[in-house]
């Protein structure tokens, strides 16, 4: 169990990493908020980040 958990958090690891370079950042901890959104109106929702493409967070705003 011990090998599947380290594993797991190894390739959690690499794809942030994946994820970071994806926009222009070097390094994991270079991410900003403004490089998070959501690809469905729920997870948007669910995490409070904008909508891919758009500056719309569902739920807040008045919206």
């Amino acid at each position: 169990a011990g090998r599947r958990l380290a594993n797991y958090l190894k390739v959690m690891t690499l794809e942030a990493q994946t994820i970071a370079r994806a926009c222009g950042k070097n390094h994991l901890h270079n991410l900003e908020p403004e490089d998070l959104c959501a690809l469905s109106i729920e997870a948007a929702a669910m995490a409070g980040v904008p909508l891919a493409g758009t500056n719309w967070i569902p739920g807040k705003n008045g919206f």
